[in-house]
């Protein structure tokens, strides 16, 4: 993949994740990435896209400590490749997992899909936005919709899907071998992870905490969360009982918007980005994830929700669709206005989830030893 793992994104801890689990099941699995060198050159190319930034400084250090990153991977190794050397460290192995970017998939192509080993192509990117307001989300749309794309994504092997909207798009548009397999999530391990790594940050026991987890963008519905945050403070009763955490960087127009939010009101607190080895342990002490993403793929924050039992409400959108079960495991709803009110209902008690039930959906749905094996047979299937 491209981006470095510091970005510490969640299709950064997913590769983390799968590399590391293939390691400890005998399976030689590394994730490799450019080096810095290169990242900084493509970082500058985007700045200057997207910002106009032609010679200001780029910081590519990332969310993550790279020793952390590291720690994750167990006996799994990251490495960086240049330009240069990519082609030469790829044909090591007997099977290339890639990302289904633009980016990624244009150096693959640049090196010559024959000259490397079988690639399959995994969607961590939606192939369409349902909701464009931005110049780059139409853009995204009109790129991945064209002859281009499909000329970029047409020398893979097989093409891993996560959900079953992306898998009838990739059957429909692109007429490519397809697999869906879900994400592997092991409850056992976030438990253990939450009770290793615990966060000095304290939550009022007396409220109900709802925690916002995710970079402060277009695509996590910044702007929703903004309008629950109205709601509620317009109700001194409702503002009095809850609390809302928020976790995440990102856009500075949103970011200073939430910074905003929490100086005017008190039920709000804003933490910035923290390391992702402490969010299992903040989950734990949650009410409720609020996760109103317009687009999403299969979203890791989620299944980290569910597995510590904490209800969700998200839209019914591909990806939260795949992984909840509406009115028992939290809400999926239509629009906005229904959004709002279910949080609400919940500050109310109107509402109550059983933690039991949260958890028994995603040990059933996204049970590590099958998924591992589906993945494994996968990979075999296409060497």
């Amino acid at each position: 993949m491209l981006p470095l793992l510091t970005q510490g994104a969640g299709a950064e801890k997913y590769f983390i994740e799968l590399a590391k689990n293939f390691r400890d099941k005998g399976v030689e699995a590394d994730v490799i990435t450019m080096d810095e060198d290169f990242f900084r050159k493509f970082a500058r190319l985007l700045h200057i896209f997207t910002r106009g930034n032609f010679f200001g400084k780029i910081d590519i250090s990332g969310r993550e400590r790279e020793s952390a990153i590291r720690d994750q991977l167990g006996r799994s190794r990251w490495l960086k490749a240049s330009y240069k050397d990519l082609g030469k460290t790829l044909r090591n192995y007997d099977v290339i997992y890639s990302k289904n970017e633009v980016v990624d998939l244009i150096l693959l192509k640049i090196i010559g899909y024959k000259k490397l080993p079988p690639i399959v192509v995994g969607v961590h990117t939606p192939i369409s936005y349902p909701e464009t307001r931005s110049f780059n989300s139409k853009l995204h749309n009109c790129l991945y919709a064209s002859f281009f794309y499909k000329w970029l994504i047409g020398g893979a092997k097989c093409v891993h899907v996560s959900n079953s909207s992306a898998l009838r798009v990739i059957d429909k548009e692109f007429k490519l071998k397809s697999e869906l397999i879900y994400y592997p999530f092991s409850i056992r391990q976030i438990l253990d992870s939450a009770k290793k790594n615990k966060c000095d940050i304290e939550f009022d026991a007396d409220k109900k905490n709802f925690i916002f987890v995710g970079r402060l963008g277009e695509q996590k519905g910044i702007d929703v969360l903004i309008k629950i945050i109205r709601k509620i403070s317009g109700n001194k009763v409702l503002a009095g009982k809850t609390g809302i955490n928020i976790f995440g960087s990102g856009d500075e127009a949103y970011q200073n918007a939430i910074k905003k939010m929490a100086e005017e009101n008190s039920f709000v607190r804003y933490f910035g980005h923290v390391e992702h080895k402490f969010m299992p342990d903040i989950l734990s002490r949650q009410d409720l994830l609020v996760a109103p993403s317009k687009w999403e793929t299969l979203p890791y924050v989620i299944l980290e929700a569910q597995g510590m039992g904490l209800p969700v409400i998200a839209f019914d959108i591909p990806g939260p669709s795949d992984i909840m079960i509406d009115g028992l495991t939290g809400f999926l709803v239509k629009n906005e206005e229904e959004f709002i009110e279910k949080t609400i209902s919940i500050v109310q008690n109107e509402v109550k989830f059983s933690r039991e039930e949260i958890t028994k959906n995603i040990e059933k749905k996204f049970d590590p030893d099958i998924i591992y094996g589906q993945l494994l047979d996968m990979f075999e299937d296409n060497l």
